[in-house]
């Protein structure tokens, strides 16, 4: 049959437009599994989309803000669009229509931000823009169509028009509900699954719904997306990649190295000697030993971070006596430490899968030493979570310490470079809450190293010498200079209690900030930017 001389409809009105009208054989139900359904998968592809793109971006606020923008834009012309489908067609064959084209244009997020943020991180043309552009490219038409679902089901669900207002209310409340499973959900299946697991079952529940109502038969489609996205590139020196709720994993290979990638970070987390997986691990971590020259007797010591777990091996292969605790927030990264850096599975090694503040805040234990050196990434580069830089968090790092226990806290920045803002805030912040605060600097890269020390209650930082002490217990003569840094070690040596033969230098390397006037603000819960770019240089 010809079509008439006039514009030629388009492949999807057209499609839509031979589709019969309701037959009534769908009931409440449907409407409400339509909602509940659509309504998580809106917040699943948003928070998925933002862990995708903080691969290229990293994790700041920006790109939050870039992606819910981009999530309300399209929920906003999905209203629209959705409310003239419904006015028009009013079909169970158009909603499927439209769930089979959300499903299907939602597998096509990762490879679209892949390109479009590949090609942005090559153009330093109005980088502020960056991230929304690459939130709306990649992630604008699922939610657009998802939009349209919520009009579509109150029209299909209401028949009598004097009770249209509370029909409307019904299916805006079943679909918000839904957004609440949806995130719920996401946070406790997506560390097992992954990004792109979750990306594509969500994406192929939405297309089996879709083809249920609209009767296709057929979805070679869907199989050749999912081709597509699974198919995925390899390099010879990558060992492991995935996508987990936190990161963007990577771990990778040299002829003598093994590397730990997050993100789109420009620095390794982790790097580990294949020949000795006990050894080749950064300069910075070295100083994580201090805590042992003050104090000898420590016999629990807690990591807040794991990476590839440098550290808490470090100590266990060093100190038999000690009991050691890892809090780590991604169990990815956990599974990434024991199966890629062969962190080890024994009970005086354990690891909780859980935020590092929220660890100390559910403890009860009280340590020898608690250890700061957890990360994340964003297009401003690495920066340490904000809840972990304050006055209040420092605070109840004190209330786990024993006396004479030490804090440590590796900081990326120092005097004269990148970050060295960060730095600054961190050491007044740390001295209005510990009365002794050593900075100590790595020589190989940016970082400062803080130990913050919790005096004996008999003790102060100008307090009175007790040689009977130590090595039996804490170091009381404080404040120490590099001098006084290198005689401890001495001593240590001739008591055999030195950690390792190594620290005997690291000790002596105190940062210019040691006696710099203090510049810096101190961060609390309320003002605490080090993830905004604000602190910077």
């Amino acid at each position: 049959m010809a079509r008439a001389a006039s514009t030629p409809p388009r492949p999807l009105v057209y499609a839509l437009k031979s589709m019969n009208t309701p037959t009534g054989r769908f009931t409440t139900v449907a409407v409400t599994v339509c909602a509940i359904i659509s309504g998580a998968a809106v917040m699943i592809y948003e928070f998925l989309a933002v862990r995708i793109l903080q691969r290229y971006f990293g994790g700041s606020l920006d790109v939050w803000a870039s992606e819910i923008a981009v999530c309300l834009g399209g929920l906003a012309v999905g209203y629209s669009l959705g409310g003239m489908l419904a006015d028009r067609f009013r079909s169970w064959k158009c909603l499927g229509v439209v769930l089979i084209a959300a499903g299907g244009s939602a597998l096509l997020i990762e490879p679209l931000a892949l390109r479009i943020s590949t090609w942005l991180l090559n153009s330093s043309i109005g980088e502020a823009w960056h991230p929304l552009l690459a939130s709306a490219v990649s992630s604008f038409l699922p939610i657009l169509f998802l939009g349209t679902v919520q009009p579509q089901l109150i029209r299909l669900r209401v028949h009598d028009m004097a009770r249209l207002g509370t029909g409307a209310g019904r299916v805006a409340s079943v679909s918000t509900m839904g957004s609440i499973l949806g995130v719920l959900l996401l946070v406790r299946i997506l560390a097992f699954t992954g990004v792109i697991k979750t990306l594509v079952y969500t994406s192929v529940i939405l297309v089996v719904l879709g083809v249920a109502l609209a009767a296709f038969g057929r979805v070679r489609l869907l199989a050749a997306f999912l081709a597509l996205l699974l198919g995925g590139v390899s390099a010879a020196d990558v060992v492991y990649e995935n996508y987990s709720a936190y990161h963007h994993i990577v771990v990778m290979d040299d002829d003598s190295h093994r590397f730990l990638w997050f993100d789109n970070d420009d620095c390794y987390e982790t790097r580990m000697s294949l020949k000795d997986p006990y050894e080749g691990g950064f300069e910075y971590t070295d100083f994580f030993h201090v805590p042992l020259l003050l104090d000898p007797t420590i016999n629990a010591v807690l990591f807040l971070g794991l990476g590839g777990g440098t550290g808490p091996k470090s100590f266990y292969k060093r100190y038999p006596a000690i009991h050691i605790e890892a809090a780590e927030i991604d169990p990815a990264v956990v599974k990434v430490a024991r199966d890629y850096f062969y962190l080890p599975e024994d009970p005086r090694l354990n690891v909780f899968t859980r935020d590092g503040r929220v660890h100390l805040r559910r403890s009860k234990k009280r340590y020898g030493a608690i250890l700061m050196d957890a990360y994340a990434t964003s297009r401003y580069g690495p920066y340490i979570p904000y809840h972990m830089t304050t006055r209040e968090f420092f605070e109840l790092a004190w209330s786990r310490l024993l006396d004479g226990g030490c804090f440590v806290h590796n900081v990326i920045g120092s005097p004269g470079n990148d970050y060295e803002n960060v730095a600054r805030d961190i050491q007044c912040t740390l001295e209005a809450v510990f009365p002794i605060v050593y900075a100590f600097r790595a020589k190989s890269s940016n970082n400062t190293v803080f130990v913050a020390v919790r005096p004996p209650s008999n003790a102060t930082a100008g307090g009175q010498p007790a040689p009977a002490a130590w090595p039996r217990g804490p170091w009381l003569e404080h404040p120490l200079d590099a001098n006084g840094f290198r005689r401890l070690s001495a001593m240590a040596g001739k008591a055999e209690v030195l950690p390792f033969p190594l620290l005997a230098q690291r000790v002596t390397q105190l940062s210019k900030l040691q006696d710099a006037p203090r510049t810096g603000e101190i961060l609390t819960d309320d003002f605490a930017p080090v993830d905004l770019g604000t602190l910077g240089k």
